[in-house]
């Protein structure tokens, strides 16, 4: 203890901070983007809690087995109680930037769990340009009942420039106000982890369907807005998608919405399947290509999901009648010998063919 009496322990523990500082934004940053001077202002008043952490408690020094000293910044050894200590310095600086510490206490009076997965921190939840649009109590309770949907809202929409970023928040907040009922009754019906609104209201989402699309969608069409997510439609698709939701009660996803809106009619989309949706797009390069699949789907629908496992340069330079016989035959496709089945059901395909079996409807 001699030695260590002589270092200069003013000089270490701003070393100490600094390092444990570092530590805790780089968490922070992982999950949430920070204003610089912001930053700069939170980094201040962290640093002196954690000097008033250290100072109040660096008496207890430890040694490791080959008697090099350990300093740590609270008396603990124990694995969790560490871990618990970290989240807990990454959750208070958070909420001191977003001035929200009132909230985080209710967080956690709630036993609500910021722990998203092992690689993410739930920090949204404590932004307060969104958790101020919300009444406290309500608030706490939707985030224990869908907290997920909040997470990917705010990720959403971080890079925005403030006056849009207000613009979706103010949105997102009466959209999900509105939606919340038939939320939890269908979350309290789903028996599995997945869970199925999770992307309801990203802002791909919001920017493909309207207020009043929203307002009016059942509960397949909520789940059909988040099996949309993350793609961006043309203006042309997004209106008539908006229009059919509202009048006809559409709830039917399809693959490649704009693609699927230049070949069918409304009544057609309502009875496209979804296997036939993903291999017209699929194959649906060109004209050439567009035609062809159109084709073999007119011939053969039920084996649309089998044709999307051969190869683009495959279907193309075979013909539709041997792709059938291939696709009936065989049962698994993906990165097989295209040639040696091409070859063997070949013959199968022109007899058949010349027997007028395809014309006739006729598949075995």
């Amino acid at each position: 203890m001699e030695n260590i009496n002589k270092i200069d322990r003013g000089a270490f523990i701003d070393v100490y901070v600094l390092k444990t500082l570092n530590e805790i934004k780089w968490e922070v940053k992982k999950n949430i983007k920070l204003d610089k001077r912001k930053e700069e202002e939170i980094d201040k008043k962290m640093s002196l809690l954690l000097k008033d952490l250290i100072n109040s408690n660096f008496k207890n020094l430890q040694q490791d087995p080959k008697g090099n000293m350990i300093y740590t910044m609270l008396p603990i050894v124990d694995e969790k109680e560490n871990e618990k200590v970290r989240l807990s310095l990454i959750l208070y600086y958070t909420a001191l930037y977003y001035d929200n510490v009132d909230l985080l206490y209710d967080l956690l009076k709630e036993n609500i769990s910021f722990n998203l997965d092992v690689w993410s921190i739930s920090l949204q939840y404590l932004d307060i340009s969104i958790s101020s649009k919300f009444d406290r109590k309500k608030y706490v309770e939707m985030i224990k009942t869908c907290g997920y949907m909040f997470i990917n809202f705010a990720k959403s929409i971080e890079t925005l420039p403030q006056e849009e970023r207000e613009k979706y928040i103010q949105r997102f907040e009466k959209l999900i106000s509105s939606k919340y009922d038939l939320i939890c009754n269908r979350l309290e019906k789903c028996t599995s982890y997945y869970n199925i609104f999770e992307y309801l209201f990203v802002k791909e989402n919001l920017d493909t369907f309207s207020d009043e699309t929203y307002k009016q969608a059942t509960e397949g069409q909520l789940e059909m807005i988040c099996l949309c997510c993350r793609k961006i439609y043309a203006k042309e698709t997004c209106d008539r998608l908006n229009n059919l939701m509202q009048t006809k009660g559409f709830s039917n996803y399809l693959c490649n919405f704009d693609l699927m809106m230049k070949l069918y009619t409304d009544e057609e989309l309502e009875k496209l399947d979804y296997n036939t949706s993903v291999a017209i797009s699929k194959f649906a390069r060109n004209e050439e290509g567009l035609n062809k699949i159109i084709d073999f789907i007119q011939k053969r629908p039920d084996l649309a999901n089998r044709i999307v496992d051969i190869k683009e340069e495959d279907f193309m330079k075979t013909d539709n009648f041997t792709l059938i016989e291939v696709c009936d035959h065989f049962w698994y496709l993906y990165n097989q010998n295209f040639d040696l089945m091409k070859k063997a059901m070949k013959p199968k395909s022109i007899l058949k063919r010349v027997l007028g079996a395809y014309k006739k409807g006729i598949h075995k």
